[in-house]
């Protein structure tokens, strides 16, 4: 077995923690990286530190953003009266891109999958029933990806959402084939989505 220096190895190890990197992969992006010129690789070590020190949770929508709060949430056009939620930042981005909601963001941090320990006490629920009874809500759309955690969720969340009876609880509609992510999900089938969306 080949033993490569401890710093290649570091980096090796580092490509591997990233979703599908496996080490054969991981390997070939590390010596990829070893050919680039000297500019080009610290311009990528700069890239990873300046995120490191600059990328903050808004304390409202906690969407990823240089500023508190977020663009999104300053900005007075939005429709404050509906809130989408979401599951991940990247869901918010893909959903932002259709141009069509025009309300807030709630990210909840994930899905419940009880699996791998991602319980409801792990998620951003408790923020957002706080959101509902501070503020005059009249819709909540679920867009979560249709699978099964993303499903059992929704379910979640209709229930203890129930209590609030002049909010409306929509999800986005089928047009999304189940399996699918909402980051690598076409802006006219999203688009299409949430005006097809419908009460759950």
């Amino acid at each position: 077995m080949i033993h490569f220096p401890k710093p290649i190895q570091n980096l090796i190890e580092q490509f591997c923690k990233l979703p599908g990197i496996g080490p054969k992969t991981a390997e070939r992006l590390v010596f990829a990286f070893l050919k680039w010129p000297q500019k080009n690789k610290q311009e990528f070590a700069d890239a990873f530190s300046e995120i490191n020190g600059s990328i903050i949770h808004c304390e409202h929508c906690f969407n990823i953003s240089e500023k508190n709060p977020c663009s999104i949430c300053a900005d007075k056009a939005r429709d404050r009266a509906k809130i989408c939620v979401v599951a991940e930042p990247h869901d918010l981005a893909a959903i932002e891109n259709t141009d069509e909601f025009k309300g807030l963001y709630h990210v909840l941090g994930g899905v419940l999958e009880p699996l791998y320990g991602v319980t409801p006490d792990k998620l951003r629920i408790n923020e957002l029933l706080a959101k509902v009874q501070k503020n005059n809500i009249s819709e909540i759309i679920l867009a979560f990806n249709p699978d099964m955690e993303g499903e059992a969720t929704m379910i979640y969340l209709k229930n203890i959402l129930q209590p609030f009876k002049k909010i409306q609880i929509t999800r986005l509609a089928r047009g999304m084939p189940v399996g699918s992510d909402l980051e690598y999900t076409d802006e006219i089938t999203l688009t299409n989505a949430l005006k097809n969306r419908r009460e759950i």
